[in-house]
């Protein structure tokens, strides 16, 4: 059955939804057969290892607990919509940053045992029971693979950010130089790009996927980051005007990346000039290229630079 592309049109809103499914690239891209779907089924699901599939909302409100879950439009309800996807091995977890009091104190810690996050909240067995006389038992056997993700940020664009750049930290992805951001926003930008692909036939799911290979090309770009330094300071150019490029440097991923692409291309398919001349004799040509002759010319120098990078080491995502 198709879905429909609701997310499609407002994943850029949902600055908390992004975070989370940062988080999960994040914490576990080096898995086996790791992959994201982004808003398909539900807000976005993960596969990895041998059989797991996990189905993910996120809701980034205040005051979340059992009698918001139980409520929902159109005659279902949040919980029965995450549930109605899978088989009933299938694992499902609503995140949230905000989770009533009452009902967490009826409910189980786990952290040994929580995979893809670093703890979870399980429903007790009242809690269960409460939830099976609402949604019936057909569904309602899945709470028993079913979790609350309690995150250590709210829906705040900063807050989010500050955590992220930890996370890759702990799991000892190269931020040296500041270059976290652009890791970032790189990050947003491919969730953002998967999730605004329509789906109009079953086959499209797969348009939405985000892979290890994806996330791999991300997170370790930083010999392509370093050579940018390195070409920038080769450029006969003032340091005023060096130091204006490596501003715009940052802004590539979130407004600039279809024109990256564009230069990307050109360099491809004039790798033969790449053995011959360097960046700055190829400059002039890379100017004239109409989709970004309108950019300011600090703009230009720091897309084809950093296009020209990514070609040099073979890490541009495909």
């Amino acid at each position: 059955m198709v879905k429909d592309n609701g997310g499609a049109i407002a994943q850029k809103g949902f600055n908390y939804q992004t975070s989370v499914i940062c988080l999960v690239a994040i914490r576990n891209y080096e898995k086996s057969n790791f992959t994201i779907y982004v808003e398909t089924d539900d807000d976005f699901e993960v596969l990895y290892d041998k059989n797991n599939h996990a189905y993910i909302q996120v809701k980034g409100t205040k005051r979340v607990g059992i009698n918001t879950l139980l409520k929902g439009k159109e005659g279902k309800s949040i919980l029965e919509k995450n549930l109605s996807s899978g088989e009933d091995d299938s694992l499902y977890k609503v995140v949230v940053y905000n989770f009533n009091e009452t009902d967490k104190k009826e409910m189980q810690e786990q952290t040994k045992e929580e995979e893809l996050f670093y703890n979870s909240w399980l429903f007790s067995e009242k809690q269960k029971r409460r939830i099976i006389d609402r949604i019936g038992n057909d569904l309602g056997v899945r709470t028993d693979n079913f979790a609350i993700i309690i995150t250590d940020f709210k829906n705040d664009f900063r807050s989010a950010n500050t955590y992220l750049k930890g996370e890759m930290v702990n799991q000892k992805i190269s931020v040296s130089d500041n270059r976290d951001e652009i890791i970032l926003s790189e990050l947003r930008t491919l969730i953002t790009q998967r999730a605004e692909k329509e789906i109009r036939t079953d086959k499209d799911k797969s348009l939405k996927k985000i892979t290890t290979e994806d996330l791999s090309r991300i997170f370790h770009k930083e010999k392509s980051k370093e050579s940018f330094d390195k070409e920038l300071e080769s450029l006969n150019i003032t340091s005023y005007k060096k130091k204006k490029i490596k501003n715009q440097e940052l802004k590539i991923p979130l407004y600039y990346y279809s024109h990256k692409e564009i230069i990307v291309n050109w360099l491809k398919e004039n790798e033969y000039r790449l053995e011959e001349e360097d960046l700055q004799s190829l400059i002039s040509d890379l100017f004239k290229i109409e989709q970004i002759k309108h950019l300011c010319e600090d703009t230009r120098y720091a897309i084809c630079i950093s296009a020209y990078c990514d070609v040099l080491e073979g890490v541009f995502d495909e």
